[in-house]
């Protein structure tokens, strides 16, 4: 398998990623501001970001970049409201 072919499995690694999340939500497996959700936009961001590195594009790496920064905000506060409600629990 050649070096291309490797950044295309890994973007489309990340495709699946986001559709899965997507598609969790859309049929109510997934709580959209829930943990498994955000989790999944986190890591197919970061997988098509990689992808990028092969073929890059500055529109599409600004937004798995900001993808990637709201999904570690979502995961950092539902972090802090767990913990929280434990201590005031």
């Amino acid at each position: 398998m050649d070096q291309a072919t490797v950044y295309q499995v890994i973007g489309v690694c990340g495709f699946l990623f986001y559709m899965a999340g997507y598609a969790g939500v859309q049929l109510g497996w997934l709580d959209g501001n829930g943990c498994a959700y955000c989790l999944s936009n986190t890591i197919g961001a970061c997988l098509v970001l990689v992808s990028l590195c092969h073929s890059f594009n500055l529109a599409s790496a600004l937004i798995q970049i900001t993808w990637i920064f709201l999904g570690v905000l979502g995961l950092y506060r539902r972090r802090v409201a767990v913990a929280s409600a434990h201590q005031l629990g």
